[in-house]
């Protein structure tokens, strides 16, 4: 089983409550859920029960997510990739991650 853990270049928007709002930039194609997200950047907005990928103004993908809280501040973002499914995203200066579940 191959584990990828990917470190790029993001920015974190400080959110409120039970969101987070990240950036990414993606370099090969990646499943979230049962989407294909092709290489490009994206804006990653999640709310705790969804994540909503969108490029430009357009939404290219919304999947089931939940948030996984951390006893402290993550200190850079990174992406858990494992057989080319994104599994979570851990957002720097947060402390909590964006967590998905395979092919759904």
């Amino acid at each position: 089983m191959a584990l990828t853990t990917m470190s790029v270049s993001v920015w974190a928007k400080n959110d409120a409550g039970d969101s987070i709002t990240v950036n990414i930039k993606l370099n090969v194609a990646t499943n979230v859920g049962s989407t294909k997200l092709a290489p490009g950047n994206y804006k990653v907005v999640a709310d705790g029960s969804k994540a909503k990928f969108e490029q430009g103004n357009k939404v290219v993908a919304e999947v089931p997510c939940t948030l996984k809280d951390f006893t402290g501040k993550v200190i850079d973002t990174t992406f858990i990739i494992d057989h080319d499914q994104m599994t979570e995203i851990q957002v720097a200066g947060k402390s909590k991650a964006i967590e998905f579940a395979a092919g759904n």
